[in-house]
């Protein structure tokens, strides 16, 4: 499946994920899951928009238990910078990204992950991704971009994915059904609420890379107030299905990687489930 979102937002020509994959993965017996939580790589299902190893990827990175859990956020209003969980959404949707971050309060690119539980029937299914924000000359130090240098892109076309997107593992070109999600911790939700003790509630994800930032903008006369806007929808699939959003920064305290993602345990929740 060839992704062609990234050209539409930035109209830069991005190679598209052929094989997708996560090098470290295993397949036990009763499924195959991450083998590493933490401090992995992970392929985008379009493509790394920033692309900073050559392969796709974007390198995760948590540092401590507990971090980067309070900066973003998914809400389904530009006012409502802190968000909510918002369960039992529809197949079509719109859903907003925030950042409540300080020092510098931004990250340089959003990723969207999609997930289904794992043994739902997904050869028909398509999620369209269209989303809206902004964009900028990545900063050559930890600090929040000069105006002059954000640039707005409104409704660009992310792409399309369908079953060939999800994770596979690579030694056995089989799908990845995960329990838990990256982040520091071992056993993290996919989303809100979910019994980590019930070992058949298992998913298949992928992760989209927007190439939009998120912005802590609050009353600087920025669309959405420096939101992302995300608008999905679901054809050929009619079960639950869940989004988590991670984001990637160039210059942080961690590097270049992907270490925030919304919070799904506990006070300052939020989450966007589909059909629960």
């Amino acid at each position: 499946m060839k992704h062609e979102g990234k050209a539409m937002v930035l109209k830069v020509a991005m190679a598209s994920a052929v094989v997708l994959m996560l090098a470290t993965c295993v397949a036990p017996a009763s499924a195959a899951e991450f083998a590493d939580n933490n401090q992995t790589y992970i392929e985008m299902a379009n493509g790394a928009f920033y692309d900073p190893h050559g392969d796709g990827t974007y390198y995760f990175n948590f540092s401590k238990a507990g971090g980067g859990l309070k900066a973003i956020h998914i809400t389904n209003s530009t006012t409502n910078k802190n968000g909510a969980v918002y369960a039992n959404q529809n197949l079509n949707g719109t859903f907003y990204i925030s950042d409540t971050s300080k020092n510098p309060g931004c990250s340089d690119s959003a990723i969207v992950m999609f997930g289904v539980p794992g043994g739902a029937d997904t050869t028909n299914l398509a999620l369209s991704i269209t989303a809206s924000g902004y964009n900028w000359t990545l900063t050559p130090t930890i600090m929040f971009p000069s105006s002059g240098s954000l640039t707005y892109y409104s409704n660009a076309s992310i792409g399309t994915f369908g079953n060939g997107d999800f994770l596979e593992n690579d030694l056995e070109l089989e799908l990845v059904d995960c329990k838990w999600r990256p982040y520091f911790d071992e056993n993290y939700p996919m989303y809100y609420g979910q019994d980590m003790t019930n070992t058949s509630d298992t998913y298949k994800v992928m992760f989209i890379d927007t190439g939009l930032g998120t912005l802590n903008a609050t009353g600087l006369g920025l669309t959405d107030n420096g939101m992302i806007k995300v608008d999905y929808g679901i054809t050929g699939y009619s079960g639950n299905a869940l989004f988590d959003i991670y984001t990637w920064c160039n210059q942080s305290v961690q590097g270049k990687s992907v270490s925030w993602t919304n919070r799904i345990t506990g006070t300052g929740s939020s989450g966007w489930t589909i059909g629960f």
